[in-house]
């Protein structure tokens, strides 16, 4: 099969891997949409931010979607011709975490494309537990990423109770922040932008944010737009140390931080006037429930709209050297919103 590999530091290529045979409770899958996430980039770094592999063991990519062309002989939940997304998760399937519905946080969990080949290729040999059925409504590119960035921006919301008439600042709007945006906005929040690209800034408004700040205004734009309350909600989603620290400034008595972004891994956090000081709460957000996902969808449908929600995809590129090459390169340097590739 065709498929991306890392070959070095900021180095990719498109090369031939072996197939893999199918298991019982395998299916197999013909890759149509695979996109780009900043989790990849670690791997571009050769720094992976997960799973045990050195980077160019497996096939990256973990937010696939494609059509079911072979299943497994134990496999009678799905059939050959299901349009389906695919969980980055695997995990024992018998542990607490996985039958509540978080593979993602089972102690055998295997990720897609750090621990076991991932969707940038042309097929894909995936468990069929971690197969998520896509409707009619939803096109291949929109089911990719509502798995990793709408689901899990999803899930952030429902983990800090946003609800309409709330004001929600998202710190970081690069694929996963503008995901927030789409999904904040469909809840009626009033939906503030923080990022240090303008650029991302008015992607952020023609998704709907109502108020952007540049990072180095946005504490002070917030205290008067908020008439020094601060807001109900943060969702951070670059993991920049400088970012984290203004989540705890603009953040309200009473409000809600949710942490996506791992990019720094590091802050410093003053316990008592940060957390106890105001009684906030301070969650980590990694994925969607997979109860969730029927839920999502509907949400993606009915709520954000499936044309408004796929307009956090800026570029396509096939699956082929020169191309896949300038879709990592733009998207390391910030000049995308979100890549697939399309075999």
């Amino acid at each position: 099969m065709k498929g991306i590999k890392i070959i070095g530091p900021k180095q990719v290529d498109v090369v031939d891997w072996p197939d893999p045979s199918l298991s019982s409770k395998e299916v197999k899958v013909r890759i149509k949409a695979s996109a780009l996430c900043r989790s990849d980039l670690s791997i571009y770094y050769m720094k992976p931010v997960v799973g045990k592999l050195p980077p160019g063991a497996v096939v990256p990519g973990h937010e696939p979607a494609g059509v079911i062309e072979e299943v497994g002989s134990a496999v009678d939940e799905f059939k050959k011709g299901d349009r389906v997304a695919i969980s980055c998760f695997d995990g024992c399937g018998k542990c607490y975490y996985c039958k509540i519905g978080q593979p993602n946080l089972c102690y055998d969990m295997k990720c897609l494309g750090f621990d076991r080949h991932g969707g940038d290729a042309e097929t894909l040999i995936t468990p069929a537990a971690t197969c998520l059925k896509i409707p009619d409504e939803m096109s291949f590119n929109l089911a990719a990423v509502s798995t990793d960035a709408i689901g899990n921006l999803y899930n952030s919301m429902e983990e800090i109770r946003v609800r309409a008439n709330d004001r929600v600042a998202i710190i970081g709007v690069g694929p996963m922040g503008l995901s927030g945006v789409l999904c904040a906005k469909a809840l009626g929040a009033e939906v503030i932008a923080i990022d240090l690209e303008t650029s991302r800034l008015e992607s952020a408004l023609v998704l709907g944010a109502d108020h952007v700040f540049i990072s180095q205004e946005a504490e002070e734009g917030v205290k008067k737009l908020t008439n020094g309350w601060g807001v109900d909600g943060v969702v951070e989603c670059s993991g920049a140390t400088p970012a984290i620290s203004l989540a705890f400034q603009i953040v309200k008595k009473l409000g809600r931080i949710s942490q996506i972004g791992v990019e720094g891994g590091l802050a410093e956090i003053n316990i008592m006037n940060q957390i106890l000081g105001k009684k906030i709460t301070y969650i980590g957000s990694w994925y969607f429930r997979m109860w969730e996902w029927d839920r999502i969808c509907d949400f993606i449908i009915k709520k954000i709209g499936v044309e408004n929600a796929e307009k956090i995809i800026s570029h396509k590129y096939p699956l082929e050297r020169d191309a896949v090459r300038e879709a990592w390169q733009l998207f390391d340097e910030k000049k995308t919103d979100k890549v697939i590739f399309i075999p």
